[in-house]
């Protein structure tokens, strides 16, 4: 099981760099951008395709969505000098305790 859950966090990775990738690098070279966009999100649902092998899809999904969502705004407002106001902190706030509300319901799991 142990592996499926790396498939996963190795999804969230790749859709985070190829996100980040993609604005990093749009200005200098544009052929760049679109491509590691591409390979990053490529890999990052093959990778997210094997997760949901043994991990619930609604479960996977909302891991997957929120920690990309909240990486992604991390890193433009490390690189790039986004706004990170306290509303979009809070809000980033609801989607991890989301995260922990979901993966607290045992009863939604299933061990197929």
């Amino acid at each position: 099981m142990a592996k499926y859950w790396i498939f996963l966090f190795a999804g969230i990775l790749c859709e985070v760099l190829g996100t980040t990738g993609m604005r990093a690098l749009v200005f200098s070279h544009p052929m760049s951008s679109q491509a590691s966009a591409t390979i990053g999100i490529v890999i990052s649902y093959f990778c997210v395709s094997r997760a949901v092998e043994k991990i619930p899809m609604g479960l996977a999904y909302a891991i997957w969505s929120g920690l990309g969502t909240g990486g992604v705004s991390f890193l433009s407002f490390l690189l790039f000098g986004e706004a990170m106001p306290p509303l979009k902190i809070f809000g980033l706030l609801c989607v991890v305790v989301g995260m922990i509300v979901i993966n607290l319901d045992k009863t939604a799991r299933s061990d197929g």
